[in-house]
C-alpha cells in the first residue's frame, strides 16, 4: 500500500490547481456492480453509494461504498443440519479512486479510474472436529473476515441524461483475491451507476 500512497496525496494536494482551471461541482450518486474471481467459481454482488468532488471537466476524486447483496454458496455436512452451508460475500468494500475524463460526444464521456481499493469478505461455514484416531466427533460454525487491498484501475463511459444526472458504466481490476500463499486469481468488478451533481 505504501507505494501507492504517493498517488493519492499527489490527487488531493492538486486539487487548488485542478479547481482553477473550471467549474467545481460535488456529486453524490449510487451503484449495483457484478464481481468475479477468474477460475475459482466466486462471483459477487454488490449496491452502494459514491461522493465525488469534481475538479473540472477532466478530473474527479471520488470514494465508493458498497455492500455484498449476494455472494458464493455451497452446501456440506448433513442434511439435516441447518449450518451445513458455506459462503463467502462481501462485507464491506471502499475505494478512493482519481477519475480521468475526456469528452467523445457532447453527452457521452470515456474516463480511466486509478486507486486504492480495499474489500472485507465474509466467510460462514461449518466445520469438523475429530479426535486423535481420526473419528468424527461434532460439527461446529465458523465464521471469519478477510481483508484484501491494493491499487486499482479501470475504464469507464459517462452519458450526462440532464445538467445534474449522469449514468454510467465501468469495468475495474480489483487487487487479486489471495487467500493462501502461492495461491492468487484475478479479481474484477463491472459497475452501472447513477450520479447527481450539486
Amino acid at each position: 500500500m505504501k507505494k501507492y500512497l504517493p498517488l493519492v496525496f499527489t490527487a488531493l494536494a492538486s486539487a487548488p490547481v485542478f479547481s482553477a482551471l473550471a467549474d467545481d461541482s460535488w456529486y453524490l450518486g449510487a451503484l449495483y456492480n457484478a464481481q468475479e474471481i477468474s477460475s475459482n467459481e466466486r462471483d459477487f454482488n454488490t449496491a452502494g453509494i459514491i461522493a465525488g468532488y469534481k475538479y473540472n471537466d477532466y478530473f474527479s476524486l471520488e470514494t465508493r461504498l458498497a455492500k455484498g447483496t449476494s455472494g458464493y454458496s455451497s452446501f456440506y455436512g448433513s442434511p439435516e443440519s441447518r449450518e451445513g452451508n458455506y459462503s463467502e460475500d462481501i462485507d464491506s468494500q471502499i475505494s478512493l479512486l482519481l477519475k480521468a475524463s475526456y469528452p467523445l460526444f457532447e453527452s457521452f464521456n470515456i474516463y480511466g479510474l486509478a486507486g486504492y481499493s480495499k474489500t472485507e469478505l465474509e466467510t460462514k461455514g461449518l466445520g469438523q472436529s475429530y479426535d486423535s484416531d481420526g473419528d468424527f466427533i461434532e460439527n461446529y460454525s465458523f465464521a471469519r473476515t478477510d481483508s484484501y487491498s491494493g491499487f486499482s484501475y479501470g475504464l469507464g463511459l459517462s452519458y450526462q441524461v440532464s445538467a445534474q444526472f449522469n449514468i454510467f458504466a465501468d469495468y475495474q481490476i480489483l487487487p487479486d483475491f489471495e487467500p493462501a500463499p502461492n495461491f492468487s486469481k484475478s479479481w474484477n468488478s463491472t459497475t452501472i451507476g447513477v450520479n447527481y451533481s450539486f
